[in-house]
């Protein structure tokens, strides 16, 4: 009898430039207490050179305490490096998960 693999708990992060130049960390998998350190990390390292970076959640389906906790935490170490920190096309899971949690009044949440 054999199992079904155990579901992927990671998170990929690939990085572009928009037409504004404005960097883009494109997320796809989970956001979770594995992950959280590798989003906070890829956040941090972009924060002290731009105002601006765009976090591409669409692919991002999964999202549990620890990473509603490091959403909310990296973008407060983003403001006070002076960046904003722009979740941008989040999946629809993710977006519910923020209204409920009144995040996505704090957040800076883009369709």
């Amino acid at each position: 009898m054999s199992t079904s693999p155990a579901p992927i708990r990671s998170l990929s992060i690939e990085h572009k430039t928009d037409e504004h130049g404005t960097p883009v960390l494109i997320c796809t998998g989970r956001l979770n207490l594995e992950t959280t350190e590798q989003f906070r990390a890829e956040v941090k390292k972009l924060a002290a050179d731009h105002k601006i970076i765009d976090a591409d959640m669409a692919a991002v389906d999964n999202v549990d305490s620890a990473g509603l906790g490091s959403l909310l935490g990296t973008y407060i170490s983003a403001k006070n490096q002076g960046c904003d920190l722009r979740l941008i096309h989040v999946n629809p899971r993710l977006k519910d998960l923020l209204n409920m949690t009144h995040l996505s009044s704090v957040l800076h949440v883009e369709s």
